[in-house]
């Protein structure tokens, strides 16, 4: 609720200053590839976790005025999966899910590239981690550690105009995921994302 709140805040903050400019709401729904890494550190030294091509996928809501975008995504990406190598081989899976607020500038080319509309992007978000050392795979039970924690982002990426609502869109982004954290470690997440869309603005 509050997360909702705070979007209709921002949306009527936006509005109040846009000087008469249209207003267009839009809808985008991503697919994308994600590139995971997970940065583990405790008392002991530091290990890292790396899973490549982990699908996921976003949901997108906004406004458009003029060159600007802003608009509130909710992402999952599916379990980024790792081994933890002791004295055995131990899986590891990293699940991350959450919400970001976005801003967005599209650049206007010329007119005979009016088709092609590149951006750049930024964002703030909140993120829902969890962590699973697999230990049934050897007859105990799976050790999990959850937490929540503030990330943000940076983009960019180019639209090609299918119709006059209709946009394909190719992106990529860097995200800091957030952090997972106890008592004697922390546990870092960030990712490498190419993602492809379909934008439609109403």
């Amino acid at each position: 609720m509050k997360k909702l709140l705070l979007l209709s805040t921002v949306m009527c903050m936006v509005s109040s200053v846009s000087f008469g400019m249209e207003v267009k709401p839009y809808v985008e729904g991503r697919f994308s590839e994600n590139f995971l890494k997970s940065e583990y550190k405790d008392e002991l030294g530091k290990l890292d976790f790396k899973d490549s091509g982990v699908m996921g996928g976003s949901l997108e809501v906004g406004v458009k005025l003029d060159q600007f975008r802003v608009g509130l995504e909710g992402y999952y990406n599916d379990k980024m999966k790792d081994n933890l190598n002791l004295f055995l081989i131990v899986p590891v899976e990293l699940e991350s899910k959450g919400l970001f607020l976005n801003g967005y500038y599209d650049f206007k080319l010329p007119d005979n590239l009016k088709k092609v509309k590149p951006y750049v992007g930024g964002g703030i978000g909140y993120s829902w981690l969890k962590e699973t050392i697999k230990l049934s795979e050897y007859g105990e039970s799976d050790v999990s550690i959850k937490d929540k924690d503030w990330g943000w982002n940076v983009g960019l990426g180019c639209g090609y105009e299918l119709n006059q609502n209709l946009d394909l869109t190719l992106g990529y982004r860097y995200e800091n995921l957030g952090k997972i954290k106890d008592s004697d470690s922390k546990n870092e997440f960030t990712n490498h994302k190419v993602s492809l869309g379909l934008r439609y603005t109403f």
